[in-house]
């Protein structure tokens, strides 16, 4: 078992607006996009309770921790209340992966990324979804999903066995979003939630290993958001985009601030399973906590996010055709 059991890869695809580049000019400084909020269909949760997921008290629990109530109303009504412009959504660990017969997932996946169809289609302005694989084809070219998803069920990224991928994701330029899930070593967690205690060394070791073995650099057209802060190593992080997905507070935002800049820092609320009162808080506090200027919250609220989804800068009808050359001053004219 090589340990990351199920990583979360949303691929934004660049090459769909090859050629284009984004227009942010008449974009407000508080324009959020979220790029980390989950969905919870209701045949994924009934799925895990069929697998023999534990439930207690009618809540079902992954990774030991409670999978949150959901419906596609609280989802959007939460975005209004967190002044969430547009939100990128995804399932979370553990996928489908936990399915051992591959047709049961594959056919699981199909009908969630369906599912997340629906939702988008429902909602084009307000949300975008990344799909699970192995079906980045058919939500690519079928669904015309901004990105798709996959899990590598005890492989990190980095393995040999994932280069074929990569090289394919690095042809076209994507954007990866990267999140963690509990370790194939379970008495690492010391008997708690491996989302408090696992998630963040997760990452770091997907980020190392990409980095050790040179994946990372024999494909340097992929560009990759981790979630959560970057998990517990945010000294990687030249190579990488992360999230502010509970990373908001002042020694977090100082952290990635210094480490790699306002540049590389996007929006994030785990929606739903970061509660709503926490997210309200955490939310309006990263400013001050971060001692941002308004110019440095418009990049990380919706810039920076623009300017790896393509497909979503244009479904919102910001983009424009400056050349490469020109890429920045159009993108950031004030």
């Amino acid at each position: 078992m090589l340990g990351i059991r199920s990583l979360l890869l949303g691929v934004l695809s660049a090459w769909v607006v090859a050629g284009h580049n984004l227009r942010a000019n008449n974009i407000s400084t508080g324009y959020r996009i979220d790029v980390h909020s989950h969905v919870i269909p209701p045949v994924w949760r009934e799925a895990l309770i069929a697998a023999g997921y534990p439930v207690k008290n009618g809540t079902v629990y992954t990774d030991g921790f409670p999978v949150p109530d959901w419906t596609l109303e609280s989802h959007l009504a939460t975005m209004d209340t967190l002044g969430i412009n547009f939100s990128t959504i995804s399932v979370s660990a553990p996928g489908v992966y936990f399915l051992n017969d591959p047709k049961e997932a594959h056919a699981l996946a199909r009908t969630v990324n369906l599912a997340m169809h629906n939702y988008t289609q429902a909602h084009p302005t307000r949300l975008g979804a990344l799909c699970l694989l192995p079906l980045p084809h058919f939500c690519l070219d079928t669904l015309k999903f901004p990105g798709v998803g996959t899990n590598a069920n005890g492989t990190y990224l980095g393995n040999s066995t994932l280069g074929p991928v990569f090289s394919v994701l690095n042809e076209r330029q994507a954007t990866v979003f990267v999140h963690p899930a509990a370790p194939g070593c379970q008495s690492v967690s010391l008997g708690y939630p491996f989302p408090l205690t696992e998630y963040p060394f997760d990452s770091v070791r997907a980020m190392e290993n990409l980095l050790l073995s040179g994946q990372r650099a024999k494909n340097p057209d992929v560009k990759m958001i981790f979630a959560h802060g970057g998990g517990a190593m945010p000294y990687l992080a030249s190579r990488y985009y992360f999230d502010t997905a509970s990373a908001t507070s002042a020694i977090q935002l100082a952290a990635m601030k210094s480490f790699i800049g306002v540049e590389q820092i996007l929006t994030g609320t785990d929606y739903p399973y970061v509660p709503l009162s926490q997210s309200e808080a955490a939310l309006p506090a990263i400013q001050g906590n971060g001692e941002f200027t308004d110019a440095e919250m418009a990049r990380m609220n919706h810039q920076n996010a623009l300017s790896l989804f393509p497909r979503v800068a244009k479904v919102l009808g910001y983009w424009s055709s400056c050349s490469p050359a020109q890429y920045w001053n159009c993108l950031f004219v004030a």
